[in-house]
Order: structure tokens, then C-alpha cells, then sequence
């Protein structure tokens, strides 16, 4: 067996090994967002906040500060 076909064997288990790891880690990421989000509701449902005040409450709030104008005469 030459060099080459031995570092393609190599190459073919690594991408395979590589494909079973993603797949796995692809599970666990839906896994942990369902498990993030049935936490929130069952919070949420739980709270005296409505469901806006409590999503500001747990990722806080996108907003953009004013930029402030410049209102300086300049004369």
C-alpha cells in the first residue's frame, strides 16, 4: 500500500469521525435550546410579566441609543 492510499484511509476515517461529531454536536445544540426555551415558558408562565417583559428581562433589550445632534451655532 503505498503512501498516498495510506493517508487517504486516514483521511476517509478522520472525515467520517468528523461527520459523527457534528451530527452529534447538531443534537445536542437543538437539545439545549429546547431545553432553554421550555425553561423560559415554563418561567414565564410562572411570572408576573407578560411575555415581552419577560424576554427584555432574559436577553435584554435591543435598542439603539439617540445619537445626540449637534445643535452648536457655529458663526
Amino acid at each position: 500500500m503505498s503512501v498516498i492510499e495510506r493517508l487517504a484511509e486516514r483521511v476517509a476515517r478522520q472525515e467520517e469521525k468528523v461527520a459523527k461529531e457534528t451530527e452529534k454536536l447538531e443534537t445536542y445544540r437543538s437539545q439545549l435550546q429546547t431545553a432553554m426555551y421550555q425553561a423560559f415558558i415554563k418561567r414565564q408562565q410562572n411570572s408576573p410579566w407578560t411575555f415581552d417583559e419577560a424576554l427584555t428581562q432574559a436577553f435584554g433589550q435591543d435598542e439603539q441609543k439617540p445619537i445626540p445632534s449637534d445643535n452648536r451655532n457655529e458663526e
